[in-house]
């Protein structure tokens, strides 16, 4: 059965949030609310030290690990303080680095030294989401798309590797070849198109439309791309099947022997687990049907056993939970919803045939 492995011989890539802040307010982030686009009342502002990353990951746990990457499901991590210095001591200690970012904080010459002391074990991945700031700030908001290029732009003049993404929406699907030809116009070799999932029922009007207040107080709404607007789409997968069936298997996190960290150092599965524990802990919203489930229970009953605060990331990966219980309960008759609904087609499939990327091909003198 799959697992998990924490070895020097078997790596782990692990994908962290470390922290809650951000300068956007992205209408279907987790972190948005749709009543103004400020930062949801009930989400705890957070980030991490240098001196909390390195309790959390001392410098002998590197030898578990290949890449880490640093994610914004509920903020930004460039908005870090620290995060200059949590990205060296990462790199100091042989362990290649991830980050993504909207790109819009900081200056071109915090990017300029940043993609120095990274080199070749850092790559950034910039979103780009349209060819010009109205196009690219209906779903980007309160960034600047010339300031972001900008940024990545002067990243490209190091050693470091900038990349791209752009989450498709209708408002900016007709316009894809071109947003991706900026991207590599100002230094992106690689460039990501994934279409927003984001359109759930309780999200939507009867229209199938994703409805917000804007800062100005206006009604707006956001529409799903066409799904055939992507000629080479694929499942968001660790695998190279780019098909589903009945049978749950994870398809992203065990694969790619991936484990994900929220802001609070919970060790959860992967975002789709995660970023429902995390909302569930914050306000008690249960959005997802997993938390009546025993194995989810189980996590939440022993939370403190899987924290890095609390325990090395080996020692959590290697507990019975993740070992025995999680892959058990993926082949049982009660698996976790959320494994159900994104693992399987037993409840949904065209969703998640969403991603396409474009590799750019350099002409070398």
């Amino acid at each position: 059965m799959a697992k998990w492995i924490a070895t020097e011989s078997n790596k782990l890539i692990i994908t962290m949030d470390i922290s809650t802040y951000c300068n956007a307010g992205c209408p279907q982030c987790h972190r948005t609310s749709t009543n103004g686009l400020g930062k949801e009342d009930w989400l705890p502002l957070v980030q991490w030290s240098l001196e909390d990353f390195k309790k959390a990951f001392p410098t002998d746990q590197f030898k578990y690990i290949s890449k880490m990457s640093f994610v914004g499901s509920w903020g930004d991590s460039v908005m870090n303080k620290d995060i200059f210095e949590i990205v060296k001591y990462v790199i100091d200690n042989g362990t290649y680095v991830v980050v993504e970012t909207n790109g819009g904080m900081r200056d071109e010459e915090w990017w300029w030294k940043f993609g120095l002391m990274g080199g070749n074990r850092l790559s950034v991945r910039f979103d780009i989401d349209g060819i010009n700031q109205q196009m690219h700030s209906k779903y980007r908001r309160f960034t600047d798309l010339d300031k972001v290029l900008n940024h990545m732009y002067t990243l490209s003049q190091t050693h470091a590797i900038p990349q791209s993404q752009t989450v498709v929406f209708k408002h900016n699907q007709d316009y894809l070849k071109e947003i991706e030809e900026l991207c590599f116009e100002y230094g992106s070799l690689r460039h990501t198109k994934v279409i927003s999932d984001r359109f759930g029922a309780w999200e939507t009007n009867d229209k199938g439309q994703y409805e917000f207040i804007n800062e100005n107080g206006e009604l707006e709404i956001l529409e799903e791309a066409d799904r055939n607007v992507l000629s080479d789409k694929a499942i968001i997968t660790g695998t190279t099947k780019n098909t589903l069936d009945e049978n749950i298997y994870c398809r992203w996190s065990m694969p790619r022997n991936e484990i994900l960290i929220k802001p609070d150092g919970s060790v959860v599965p992967c975002c789709y687990i995660g970023n429902g524990y995390w909302q569930y802990l914050q306000d008690g919203n249960d959005r997802s049907k997993y938390l009546e489930n025993k194995t989810m229970k189980d996590f939440i009953d022993n939370k403190e056993k899987y924290n890095v605060f609390n325990y090395t990331i080996k020692e959590i990966v290697d507990s019975e939970w993740y070992q025995k219980t999680l892959p058990a309960s993926m082949k049982s008759d009660k698996p976790i919803h959320t494994c159900e609904r994104n693992c399987s087609n037993r409840i949904r499939e065209t969703q998640q045939i969403r991603e396409a990327t474009q590799i750019q091909v350099l002409n070398v003198l």
